[in-house]
């Protein structure tokens, strides 16, 4: 083995272990919406064995990350809540914070591909745009 590629393999191995540990999948995010008044499942990967707790109006849950660092908590049924809320997510001193998320209807659609058309490939769209006046929906 090539000098360059033994000292590389140790420092890349001091990376992974600095890097955080605490995530979540990309489905959660800052201006998601959560489904009103069914359970909410949130869940990730931490250190294993390490404890988490999640946070969003006025709950709190905790856990223990399993000993793959896999875990998963499950918040209470919410009414709907057209205000931001902030939902944190802590294990150690490693925090995830997501702004703006509302408690209300998730509808999930699919079929045509035009279901991907944007506001602003449509007719009109700087007039729509300036006038669109619904920051509920996301």
């Amino acid at each position: 083995m090539k000098p360059a590629v033994t000292l590389f393999i140790p420092i890349l191995f001091l990376f992974s272990i600095a890097r955080a540990e605490l995530r979540m999948p990309n489905v959660f995010g800052d201006k998601m919406v959560l489904q009103r008044d069914k359970p909410v499942k949130l869940w990730g990967w931490a250190k294993a064995d390490q404890e988490i707790t999640a946070s969003l109006v006025g709950q709190m849950v905790r856990t223990t990350a399993d000993a793959k660092g896999q875990w998963a908590v499950e918040l209470k049924p919410m009414s709907a809540n057209a205000k931001g809320q902030t939902l944190v997510v802590k294990a150690g001193e490693e925090t995830l914070t997501y702004e703006d998320v509302l408690i209300g209807e998730v509808w999930v659609c699919g079929g045509q591909s035009n279901m991907e058309w944007t506001l602003r490939s449509t007719r009109d769209a700087d007039l729509e745009i300036q006038s669109a006046d619904s920051p509920e929906i996301r």
